[in-house]
């Protein structure tokens, strides 16, 4: 018996416990606060954030490039809020028709469009911006990326802007 070859069990309870280590080691790092499964949830939820923070601004830019033009091309430009709402939405996929002052809101995708005038007469008012994902969904509701334009008989303006922060 003395020429047998094979593993004691000591060498057999040192590879289980080794094997236990990095199993343990691994599960900890793919899950937890900063587990690589967590990161790539919050890299997500900014990266979406970052894409709608960017076609926001762009779609309000665009209104404002286009306000301007046409303040300075004609003297007889009234500012009005819904053919800014429009554009508004034709920058985000929308129809850019859909918004009139009897149909003040437009759903395009994950955005909301909705106007509130303050005055009917000079259709002045604020045009808020909402986005809604699932990325955003914590504690079972929804915290959306909002932004407000506040439209006025002489500008138009980002008044508010409030992004979602990722946790």
């Amino acid at each position: 018996m003395k020429n047998q070859k094979g593993i004691t069990l000591v060498a057999l309870v040192v590879t289980i416990v080794v094997l236990l280590i990095l199993a343990g080691t691994s599960i900890a790092m793919l899950s937890g606060d900063t587990g690589i499964l967590t990161n790539a949830t919050k890299a997500k939820a900014a990266n979406i954030e970052g894409e709608v923070t960017d076609a926001m601004k762009m779609a309000f830019n665009s209104a404002k490039m286009d306000d301007i033009a046409k303040s300075n091309t004609s003297t007889t430009y009234t500012r009005d809020i819904y053919p800014i709402a429009n554009t508004i939405s034709k920058e985000l996929g929308g129809s850019g028709t859909a918004i009139t002052s009897s149909s003040k809101n437009e759903t395009v995708g994950k955005y909301k469009i909705e106007c509130t005038t303050s005055d009917d007469t000079t259709r002045t008012g604020t045009i808020k911006l909402t986005y809604s994902d699932d990325t955003f969904k914590t504690g079972g509701k929804y915290n959306p990326i909002e932004m407000t334009v506040n439209v006025t008989a002489t500008a138009l303006t980002l008044d508010t802007y409030a992004m979602q922060t990722t946790n």
